[in-house]
């Protein structure tokens, strides 16, 4: 059938699909006391209305909308239905039928035999070269002998995680590609292959802008953190659009989410992407600053990580981002004041005589209505659920533990508390020792383990054996005994050398002594005009505030450390306190104590979705320590103290044993 037939057949089945939904009566009167938000949509004339959900809708409704509902202006349900969106077609990639390299002087041209008559989106280079920055000609051909240029002087490059490899063949069909790869200023890079995408028959993908809001942004070690308020949860996106006045990077981000996982909040990876701004001698200034996503962001809160590496954090001055809209189809019997609802925990979806209509109604035509700003419902009658009653655990006697500090909130809500290095020390590896009280009782808390880590610097001092002169042996000082450290780094100012490192600690045996452990070793390199840190990944955390590290120079020079930090990862601690006069105490540093088990996963999700405030450890106080006989004599076993009583009751039974022996004969 020809597009001529198509259309007017399309036309009569959307008018037909509109004059039934215009003949649809209203439904029954809803009584809206069980929706706890209500949102106005002001209609201007009444007729059949499309609109795209904005994010605030889909945030207040349940991920699959079952529960939104519409009234009209006297308070009856009004009949609608959503459009599906175009069926995806799906990608088709294929190899050339040829492909064929030839180096010259000053350049590298590939060959290409399509070996196929169907239009061509994209053609997209492979090359297992680590890093290169080229200009790229890109030309097609129906026959192999009369070229047409498509792409001139743009950007062919792979650099710092972020690459350029694919270019846009703008739905043309062609027997022959020609790319040829300017060689003049830089070495020739192999390319090893190509893809081609063949051009769907689909119509172009329609999004809409939605407003992003930068929330906070937190540096880390390596890395850049922005958590962006979408507007509203289940938001179907598009592409995300980052805004920075640096003129030369690259960068890939990743973008998360939070969620509960085994009672722990950790991040769920949605996607990630590649951002970039190239500017070289000979090339135009070429970038990308949009992420194509595909999916729907389950929250309203999404976390983008921005991969530093060891370059400075990117500015990023604004986002932007679009979305993939959802579309409402009704029909207003007059104009006024229409009422979504949103927000019921249970009821089930509708079930409108609209199903059949909905390819149809696909094609009407969008209006251009828009809902207000979303409100509680004055009539919510809120169920009786642990969401809506007091976050409160049971009392607790908390002398058995050690350490203690006070935690000040700078606003009412819902907080992150991230922990310190004083309660990674001197807490259980696996945290299960830590509460929080206040009055005597505990506050339940989500505990959350995001993919973070943070940096702290380490005191390097020289202590090297006079006995081994050709061995390098340092003093690294930690900041506390006992932290989680995941790796080391680094730097030397030593301009070439080639060693291999040992890092060791000395930690107490069962006799009383001193054993040397190693905790990891790795061989290091450097050559002159190249400025590389070592990164050391420690298997097992060490137990002890002192490590070593020695490598054997051999016949060279010593070498020189110029600056080590270790890696440590992030922890926080999600909770609601309620109002109250009494301090909010974290307390910490029981061996004895199991984790705790809360009922706080019936509220995790909006504990997670909520928008946080950052609170705040105090001075770390000893406290308690409440120890029995028992816990003394497993502290003095193996130690110096155990080893001296033991001497002493020895002592002690030799005199006694001595008293009691006959005396010798007086001569």
């Amino acid at each position: 059938m020809s597009n001529r037939l198509r259309l007017p057949l399309r036309n009569a089945a959307v008018a037909a699909a509109l004059g039934f939904l215009a003949a649809l009566p209203p439904a029954r009167a809803l009584e809206p006391a069980d929706w706890k938000h209500r949102q106005p949509l002001p209609v201007d004339r009444a007729g059949v209305h499309r609109l795209a959900l904005p994010p605030s809708t889909l945030g207040l409704a349940r991920p699959g909308l079952e529960d939104l509902r519409l009234l009209d202006p006297a308070g009856r349900e009004v009949p609608f239905a959503f459009t599906p969106p175009a069926p995806a077609v799906p990608v088709t990639t294929r190899p050339p039928a040829a492909f064929r390299a030839n180096l010259t002087d000053s350049a590298t041209q590939l060959l290409l035999e399509t070996g196929t008559p169907a239009p061509l989106e994209f053609l997209t280079l492979t090359s297992p070269a680590p890093n290169f920055l080229k200009a790229v000609r890109l030309e097609i051909s129906p026959d192999g002998e009369h070229w047409e240029t498509l792409v001139d002087r743009a950007a062919l490059f792979r650099q710092f995680g972020a690459e350029q490899l694919r270019f846009e063949l703008k739905r043309r069909t062609a027997s022959h590609l020609r790319v040829t790869i300017d060689d003049s200023r830089t070495r020739p890079v192999a390319f090893t292959g190509a893809t081609l995408q063949l051009a769907g028959a689909a119509s172009p993908d329609v999004t809409l802008p939605i407003p992003v809001r930068i929330l906070r942004r937190e540096e880390f070690a390596g890395e850049s953190v922005l958590t962006l308020d979408l507007g509203g949860a289940h938001v179907p996106l598009a592409t995300l659009e980052f805004a920075t006045a640096e003129p030369l990077f690259a960068r890939t981000l990743t973008f998360a989410v939070s969620e509960l996982r085994e009672d722990t909040a950790v991040e769920r990876t949605l996607g990630s992407g590649p951002i970039w701004r190239v500017a070289a001698e000979g090339l135009p200034p070429a970038a990308r600053l949009d992420v194509p996503v595909y999916f729907t962001a389950p929250t309203r809160e999404l976390l983008v990580h921005v991969a530093n590496g060891d370059s400075p954090p990117l500015a990023i001055d604004a986002v932007t981002a679009r979305q993939r809209p959802r579309w409402l189809v009704f029909h207003a019997s007059s104009p006024g004041t229409y009422t979504f609802l949103a927000g019921h925990p249970q009821i089930a979806a509708p079930r409108y005589d609209l199903a059949t209509l909905t390819d149809a109604l696909r094609n009407a035509a969008p209006s251009a209505l828009a809902p207000g700003a979303p409100e509680p419902n004055p009539a919510y009658r809120a169920p009786e659920t642990l969401a809506d009653t007091p976050l409160r655990g049971a009392a607790l006697d908390v002398s058995p533990w050690l350490y203690r500090k006070t935690i000040l909130l700078a606003a009412p809500g819902v907080q992150q508390l991230e922990l310190d290095l004083d309660v990674l020390a001197h807490a259980q590896p696996g945290l299960a020792d830590l509460r929080l009280m206040r009055d005597g009782a505990q506050l339940p808390y989500l505990l959350e383990r995001p993919t973070l880590t943070r940096w702290t610097a380490l005191t390097v001092v020289p202590a090297h054996d006079p006995k081994r002169p050709r061995v390098s042996r340092w003093e690294i000082t930690l900041p506390r005994a006992g932290l989680p450290l995941t790796r080391l780094t680094l730097t030397s100012s030593t301009p070439l050398f080639q060693r291999h490192l040992r890092f060791s600690e000395k930690t107490a045996d069962a006799r009383g002594g001193t054993v040397e452990r190693t905790l990891a070793e790795t061989d290091w390199s450097k050559t002159p005009g190249e400025d590389r840190a070592l990164t050391v990944l420690l298997p097992a955390a060490p137990s002890t505030a002192t490590l070593f590290l020695e490598t054997d120079n051999g016949d060279n020079p010593p070498l020189a450390l110029a600056s080590a930090r270790a890696a440590y990862p992030v922890v926080r601690l999600l909770f609601k306190p309620e109002p109250g006069s009494a301090p909010l105490a974290l307390c910490y540093g029981n061996r004895t104590a199991a984790a705790p088990r809360y009922d706080l996963a019936l509220v995790a999700g909006r504990i997670l979705a909520a928008e946080k405030s950052a609170a705040v450890l105090g001075t770390e106080e000893k406290f308690g320590g409440d120890r029995s006989s028992a816990d003394l004599l497993g502290r003095l076993r193996g130690g110096p103290l155990f080893w001296g009583a033991l001497a002493l009751v020895i002592v002690t039974l030799l005199v006694v044993v001595a008293k009691l022996l006959p005396k010798p004969p007086a001569a």
